[in-house]
């Protein structure tokens, strides 16, 4: 586990790997999606993008990927080149017209726009599952999430976005007439939640969720890097015994 530090992004942005590759990987038609947008105004969300997903955009090949909630930017296509990807994604902030030709490439990648907990999973299942600022500020189903999620995985690498202080929407239902106050979770909420899962964490520190820290963001928001260790990972890294 780790929580994202003005130390930690400054040190980042030194050499901003992130930032150099997608100079080299986009276009007109890249830099016009959303997603691409927040990565390159947020030094922050570069940063955790590195420490998700660098490893699978340089080093490895061929693991059988799942992205839940990636939303589409210039790493889409490479990731599915180099790796068998999936994406699931409500695609709320994606061109309809790139997501079918991204899907539609000889070597694409497999975009499922539909709710993550309706989704049937591979048979065989994942060795690597992401999950980048979906958990639990926009969907507080984490707990759900991981029942799900950790028996079909080898690995899964989550950030997680909570509020020290009081933060509410006021939403309305998609099919109904309510309105409804929504609270976002703090950290103590958000460590309460991953305690059920805490023999599956890779360096279970829940105490950082309640450590007082300045955020990076405007907004005031938090975030933390974890790493759980699923049920398909080999017998010594689920006993801990292994990187």
């Amino acid at each position: 586990m780790k929580l994202v530090d003005a130390r930690l992004v400054q040190r980042y942005v030194e050499h901003d790997s992130i930032s150099a590759l997608m100079d080299d990987l986009s276009g007109p038609r890249e830099e016009a999606l959303v997603c691409q947008k927040w990565l390159r105004d947020s030094a922050p969300k570069r940063f955790i993008f590195e420490k998700l997903y660098g490893d699978l955009l340089r080093d490895s090949v061929g693991l059988r990927v799942l992205d839940v909630g990636g939303g589409l930017t210039c790493f889409t296509r490479l990731l599915a080149e180099r790796h068998k990807y999936h994406l699931i994604d409500l695609m709320a902030h994606a061109d309809e017209s790139i997501m079918r030709s991204l899907s539609t490439e000889s070597r694409g990648p497999h975009i499922h726009v539909v709710d993550w907990y309706d989704f049937q999973p591979n048979e065989g299942g994942y060795d690597i599952v992401v999950a980048n600022d979906l958990f639990p500020n926009v969907d507080q189903r984490l707990a759900l999430f991981l029942d799900k999620i950790l028996p079909i995985s080898g690995e899964v690498r989550l950030s997680l976005t909570y509020y020290p202080d009081p933060r509410f929407y006021v939403t309305r239902r998609v099919r109904g007439d309510e309105y409804l106050c929504m609270l976002a979770w703090d950290g103590e909420t958000t460590a309460h939640a991953l305690e059920r899962f805490v023999e599956y964490l890779d360096e279970p520190e829940l105490e950082l969720m309640t450590r007082d820290s300045i955020s990076v963001y405007p907004n005031g928001r938090q975030v933390c890097l974890v790493k759980f260790v699923g049920k398909l990972a080999e017998p010594v890294k689920r006993k801990g015994t292994a990187e």
